[in-house]
């Protein structure tokens, strides 16, 4: 006797495809791409388009989630563990669960980012800010 096995449910999208929504502090719009509503337990995936010379906001965290950027467009300023740093365009950031981090663009333009969040939900906790540290600076 063989098992049927549940005929699998693939969601097939583009990257422009997908729903959109504001993004905090009106920073640009967020297309979601997979996640909850699509029966995804482990992984939401989405694109951020953020508008140019947006700063850094707000500082959080993902108390669970760990948290995946890739740029595909533009130069990103990000805020890691009180690291300034600059994210661009094929640049991929890994931020571990616990570890607050925020994403803004630079003056150059918008940034288009795929953001992955692991597992679905993003489990957003503000923080205030510490200082800011730039790569060899010194401080």
């Amino acid at each position: 006797m063989t098992e049927s096995l549940p005929e699998p449910k693939v969601k097939l999208t583009s990257l422009t495809g997908g729903t959109e929504r504001p993004m905090n502090d009106d920073k640009g719009i967020a297309r979601d791409l997979v996640g909850a509503a699509d029966g995804a337990r482990n992984v939401d995936v989405h694109v951020n388009v953020i508008k140019p010379n947006t700063p850094p906001a707000p500082y959080h965290y993902h108390a669970h989630a760990e948290n995946v950027y890739i740029v595909l467009e533009g130069t990103a300023e990000a805020i890691v563990g009180g690291e300034r740093m600059r994210l661009n365009p094929h640049d991929v950031a890994f931020i571990p669960p616990g570890v607050p981090h925020a994403a803004g663009s630079t003056a150059d333009g918008p940034v288009t980012m795929i953001e992955i969040y692991a597992p679905v939900g993003r489990d957003f906790h503000v923080v205030e800010p510490p200082p800011v540290v730039s790569p060899g600076d010194g401080s």
